[in-house]
């Protein structure tokens, strides 16, 4: 039996690479004679550089940057020199995980360090640019990282703006660089499929888990909305309808304007970099999850993207989905999903908690070898 072992990093409880090890300690204690194959997965959410650096191979730099609220911080990127191309996680420098409760507050914060990271990685000279969107603290519509690679964004005075959101209210010209074409391809890993403006755009979707209240968000779309016309009215495009383009706090409408960059899916673009259709092909059972299985992992997450994958490749093979939470009014799913399984469910109550995360996927998949594989 060949079991593909595939999940995605589980949100403050472990990496993809420490669930995919602990399924298979649990899987192997019980049939040693498993034939499982690791593959830690990612979508464009955090951790993606490092799944991308363990399937491409190379180095992992380190630079300091400033974070989302201008603060000096370690950030890494990863170097690929057969392939020339460079990996970032746009949260390595911009992320949510870098800032207290406290400190969230997207009309301040701002993706000028993620400039950074990619100004920092030109000196290897590669010619194209994996960018991971996934856990931003932002929502400057990629101005702050334009700015550091540089573009120019002017008030009515002729000064640059504030930084963050709130600076876009006083946008009134923008001047770009001269030195563009120096740059190498980007593209751009999005784990969702949300526009830039609008009830399904960066502001109102994901605002308020950065920190925004219900006023704050009328700012925030307001001021992407003020952005995106002076975008049209000086640089000729608009993209604010466009797919993906809401990511990271509108990062992906930046990068796709300023720097003409891809935006595509992160989990289809990690399964053809890991080669997923050559694997699958002979594979009986796929396992993967994440750490919420709901409604909104249908927008380019790890378990249904895999899920669709397999049936294009291989419809016999059957897919198990892991997930600290388990949303109870998911309809509609891959035919080839045969179980999904929370991970708390085998043990004890007092144990269902984040920092058991690892043990308890592990006593998962312990009960997935015992009461499903054994009769395949």
């Amino acid at each position: 039996m060949k079991i593909i072992v595939a999940p995605d990093s589980f949100k403050n409880s472990m990496t993809a690479k420490q669930a995919t090890d602990q399924i298979i300690n649990g899987l192997k204690s019980i049939d040693s004679h498993l034939n499982c194959i690791p593959l830690p997965m990612a979508d464009g959410g955090e951790g993606t550089m490092s799944v991308l650096m363990t399937q491409l191979g190379g180095t992992i730099h380190k630079v300091q940057v400033k974070d989302a609220l201008g603060r000096p911080i370690d950030a890494q990127f990863g170097i690929n020199t057969t392939r020339r191309i460079a990996v970032i996680d746009m949260a390595s420098a911009s992320g949510i995980e870098h800032l207290k409760p406290e400190e969230l507050n997207p009309l301040k914060t701002s993706t000028f360090g993620t400039g950074q990271l990619i100004q920092a990685c030109l000196k290897y000279k590669p010619k194209e640019i994996f960018l991971g969107v996934g856990g931003s603290a932002t929502n400057d519509g990629g101005v702050g990282a334009a700015t550091a690679l540089g573009y120019h964004f002017y008030n009515d005075q002729d000064r640059p703006i504030a930084s963050g959101n709130q600076g876009l209210a006083q946008l009134t010209k923008i001047e770009k660089p001269q030195n563009l074409s120096s740059l190498p391809r980007i593209l751009v890993f999005n784990d969702v499929a949300n526009p830039l403006l609008g009830e399904n755009g960066a502001s109102k979707i994901f605002g308020p888990q950065k920190g925004a209240t219900p006023n704050m968000i009328i700012k925030l779309e307001n001021n992407l909305a003020h952005l995106s016309r002076i975008v049209k009215r000086d640089l000729g495009t608009d993209y604010t309808n466009d797919w993906g383009t809401g990511s990271a706090g509108g990062l992906g409408f930046g990068l796709k304007t300023f720097f003409d960059a891809k935006l595509v899916s992160g989990i289809n673009k990690m399964l053809e970099v890991a080669q997923f259709e050559k694997l699958c092909q002979d594979a009986d059972f796929v396992i993967t999850g994440e750490g919420s299985f709901d409604t909104q992992s249908r927008s380019g997450k790890v378990p249904f993207g895999i899920a669709k994958a397999s049936l294009k490749w291989n419809s016999n093979c059957q897919i198990v989905i892991l997930a600290g939470k388990v949303a109870a009014d998911l309809v509609d799913l891959p035919q080839n999903i045969r179980l999904i399984k929370n991970i708390n469910d085998e043990v004890p109550e007092s144990q269902r908690t984040i920092q058991n995360g690892q043990e308890n996927i592990r006593q998962t998949a312990r009960w997935l070898a015992l009461h499903h594989f054994d009769k395949n």
